[in-house]
């Protein structure tokens, strides 16, 4: 099963961190930061919690946006995992391009 799924951005790190809150917030999940660069995001989907770990690191081209899943979602397929994993890398991404 794909436990993470990365996208590299050609931004400075504060910019993809400002707009991963915004969108989050515009979304209304539930968030906060585990340390700094590392949010938790933790929200419900089809009865299951979902819970993802959600790292922009700094690399010498921008930013890499790292999403992995934090523990298993019971009682949701593994597709349906990897596919909500890869739908919340899209929503996060969408606005940096």
């Amino acid at each position: 099963m794909m436990e993470y799924v990365q996208r590299e951005l050609p931004y400075a790190r504060s910019f993809v961190l400002r707009s991963v809150y915004g969108v989050l917030r515009q979304e209304g999940i539930t968030f906060g930061e585990e340390e700094p660069g590392r949010v938790i995001a933790e929200w419900r989907e089809d009865g299951t919690d979902v819970s993802l770990s959600i790292t922009a690191e700094e690399k010498a081209f921008g930013t890499e946006l790292t999403i992995s899943l934090r523990r298993p979602c019971d009682g949701m397929s593994k597709q349906k995992v990897a596919r909500s994993m890869q739908d919340m890398l899209t929503i996060l991404v969408y606005p940096c391009f």
